[in-house]
């Protein structure tokens, strides 16, 4: 453990999902790292095991890490709370983590998505539960970060954002490790709004993968994707003019529209083969954060009028029923 007098006592992580399991790797060689769950089985393979089989199998645990079940014992005294569930759940946990925060306590979100009412991302919502020192203290984390990858120690890169730059570089030496590393930036709304559009385009991108389309077709949808975000992401409030290009847009596209280990990827190849998945997109736990996304923007994008034919096509297959490579192959007929 890396400790020096200005470590905290201890790092709280709410959410022992993969995420955050990988997380409390990279946080336990600077501190004591205290894991909330409401799963009894994961508590207690960490604690017997050292390991979370459920999430994250073969990545053995640090002794400095523990598993609890009451919210109020990971986060009374930390130094550092990370928001790391499943975006529905987002607001309910924020909600019940700010009883017990002290006002100098650091929050990191690494939830992706929008409420589907506001379209406000996740750290905006975990920011109207916290009390208000505490809403100066706030960070969000994105970019290309497989959790079984840089649990294991290969090289990773992401962004965290905060408004004061200053506490994204706070939040980074208390998570850095040689091979996790992190580049702070002050455009909050570039970082988080890259990690949720990039799961709407990996849907697409995973749907060109079912319909056996080809490496050329993908890369043709990778690159109007890469389009698409810079003007969504211009339009939600993006304050960096090349922040699609960065980790948090075109790297954390990239993984999350290549990877095996990408859910919303996996989701999009499914449509192809087999229609009735569909049935899964309204069940909780169902963690497909592409579908709430696309159920929120698509409507944006027509108010707005943005040029957004990829959205409309994954929102056509997921809500119409469309056809995923008929309407890729209608999609590229029109560029």
């Amino acid at each position: 453990m890396l400790q020096s007098a200005h470590m905290p006592k201890h790092i709280a992580i709410l959410g022992a999902g993969n995420m955050g399991t990988a997380l409390a790797v990279c946080a336990a060689r600077h501190a004591p790292v205290v894991l909330w769950s409401v799963e009894s089985d994961v508590i207690e393979q960490i604690a017997k095991r050292r390991e979370n089989t459920k999430y994250l199998a073969g990545v053995r645990l640090p002794r400095t890490v523990r598993a609890v079940a009451r919210i109020e014992n990971a986060v009374e005294g930390a130094g550092l709370v990370i928001v790391a569930v499943p975006s529905h759940v987002v607001q309910t946990v924020s909600r019940q983590m700010a009883r017990h925060l002290s006002p100098t306590t650091l929050v990191l979100n690494v939830a992706k998505g929008v409420d589907e009412a506001s379209l406000a991302p996740m750290i905006d919502v975990v920011e109207d539960e916290l009390p208000r020192p505490n809403k100066k203290l706030l960070a969000t984390l994105s970019g290309p970060s497989i959790a079984t990858e840089f649990a294991a120690g290969q090289p990773t890169v992401v962004n965290v954002a905060a408004h004061d730059v200053r506490v994204a570089r706070r939040v980074a030496r208390l998570l850095e490790t040689p091979t996790f590393r992190i580049r702070p930036t002050a455009d909050v709304a570039g970082t988080a709004f890259g990690g949720t559009l990039k799961n709407v385009y990996a849907l697409a991108l995973g749907m060109c993968d079912g319909a056996k389309l080809g490496a050329n077709t993908k890369a043709a949808l990778l690159t109007l994707a890469v389009e698409e975000m810079n003007r969504l992401m211009r339009a939600l409030g993006a304050t960096s003019s090349d922040a699609v290009h960065g980790f948090a847009g075109l790297g954390d596209l990239f993984v999350t529209g290549t990877s095996t280990h990408s859910r919303n990827r996996r989701f999009g190849e499914e449509l192809c083969l087999d229609a009735s998945c569909r049935i899964r997109m309204n069940d909780p736990a169902q963690t497909i954060e592409g579908v709430r996304a696309v159920r929120a923007l698509a409507p944006f994008a027509k108010r707005k009028k943005i040029v957004a034919p990829l959205l409309f096509l994954v929102d056509r297959v997921l809500f119409a029923g469309a056809d995923p490579g008929r309407e890729i192959r209608k999609t590229i007929s029109r560029i």
